[in-house]
């Protein structure tokens, strides 16, 4: 269908920044807007062309049900209410359609939620809409939606506005890259929108900064409150493996993902200056599998640190994990007095190293390490709510924390606290 006629008959003209993304014949999108900026309302206008195109499977899928509903709300709308087309059959749920096949074309279009990632198994489809995307997890899409669009080479759609420097923005850099030329992407702050009706002064006097730039300059960045003074800016170098330096391993054992950094420590300065030069990564893994992708590393390892807890049983394999590894022909250190197991005090423990009482760092990381990145950019306290009493660690949220716990145990073992001061939460 002539896109352009259809939107005139529904009375929708795009602006000049929704056209583009229209416009755009890359088979895998990234448009970043900021809120209330109409990214839900063009997408949902994307997708009708296709949904009265004979034999096409759509989706639209968010974090939640809710999310996606937004945008098949605009389209029911359209398709019932302003063409009046038969319609074979719909599934609702308390009013909400979840599925929509067209009478005669043979064209249908569901709704799926990401948090039931069961659900996103099944036949392929033309075309994918990520509503919110950046909420969702990466393996979401990786290993459930991307291969949904192998055998129709279907297209994707990702409408999200930025949640700090997570997996949105490798592909965000991927729409800017020629190396990729399947992919296009655009960044539009809420301001350049015509459906943005806020007070910008307003939201300027009541927003951190950081918030404000997220949520409607569209721009990718860290939050305050977070735990670690990580810059990509500063601490991201291009570095390489040194025979003539010591390196070691931190290592964190994880019940849904487990990770591991690889670091190299340089002592021929006033103040020790960490590298970290490669990282494991891996969610569900098996306790064996992981011990395995540590020894595939080419380094000659002095020690490996880990967590106490690590000695603890599992129910499956009657052992535990630290155990494990020794089979594996690995020995895993670690410290048992409190100071050291204490987490306030190893992370401000580790803050010196990110920056010290001058502003100079002492912790580099190689860009390759996209995981420990983004981990220490996106590792943040629990927001502090009126009357409650704010905890001195970090949120547990099952994806930031097992890099930083990993880099941790190397920080606490490698270089003993001296100091028993639990450390001060900046914000």
């Amino acid at each position: 269908l002539n896109k352009t006629k259809l939107w005139k008959v529904l009375k929708y003209q795009p602006s000049p920044n929704q056209l583009k993304v229209h416009d755009s014949a890359a088979r895998f999108r990234v448009n970043v807007q900021g809120r209330r900026s109409g990214k839900s309302y063009s997408a949902a206008k994307e997708i009708l062309p296709y949904l009265l195109t004979p034999n096409k499977r759509i989706w639209i899928a968010a974090p939640t049900l809710d999310l996606a509903d937004k945008i098949m709300r605009e389209v029911k709308i359209d398709v019932i209410t302003k063409l009046r087309l038969p319609i074979a059959y719909k599934k609702e749920i308390s009013g909400a359609v979840h599925y929509m096949k067209l009478a005669g074309l043979n064209s249908e279009i569901s709704v799926k939620s990401a948090d039931r990632p069961e659900t996103l198994v099944g036949d392929g489809i033309d075309c994918l809409i990520i509503e919110e995307a950046a909420k969702i997890r990466k393996i979401v899409w990786e290993q459930y939606l991307r291969p949904t669009l192998a055998d129709r080479q279907g297209w994707a759609l990702f409408t999200t506005t930025p949640e700090g420097y997570n997996w949105i923005y490798d592909l965000w850099q991927r729409g800017k890259s020629e190396e990729f030329p399947d992919w296009e992407s655009w960044q539009h702050p809420s301001t350049e929108s015509p459906y943005f009706k806020d007070d910008i002064e307003e939201l300027k006097k009541t927003l951190t900064r950081e918030t404000y730039e997220q949520e409607f300059l569209a721009q990718f960045t860290s939050f305050s409150g977070r735990v670690f003074p990580y810059d990509r800016t500063v601490h991201t170098r291009k570095l390489k493996y040194n025979p003539n330096l010591p390196t070691y391993c931190g290592i964190d054992f994880g019940y849904r993902t487990s990770a591991a950094g690889f670091f190299q420590v340089d002592s021929r300065r006033d103040k020790d200056k960490v590298y970290l030069i490669d990282e494991v990564w891996e969610e569900n893994i098996k306790t064996e599998d992981f011990a395995d992708k540590i020894k595939a590393k080419p380094y000659p390892m002095i020690r490996y640190f880990g967590d106490p807890a690590g000695g603890g049983v599992q129910a499956q394999s009657g052992i535990g994990d630290i155990e494990i590894f020794k089979k594996k022909g690995i020995r895993v250190d670690f410290r048992r007095d409190k100071v050291s197991r204490n987490i306030p005090n190893g992370i401000s423990h580790m803050r010196t190293w990110f920056e010290d009482a001058a502003g100079n760092p002492h912790f580099f990381v190689d860009n390759k390490c996209k995981r420990f990145i983004s981990s220490f950019e996106n590792y943040r306290y629990p927001e502090k709510k009126k009357d409650q009493r704010l905890k001195e660690e970090p949120l547990k949220d099952g994806l930031n924390d097992h890099a930083c716990d990993a880099t941790r145990y190397l920080f606490v073992n490698l270089f003993p606290i001296r100091s028993r001061t639990a450390g001060v939460i900046d914000f």
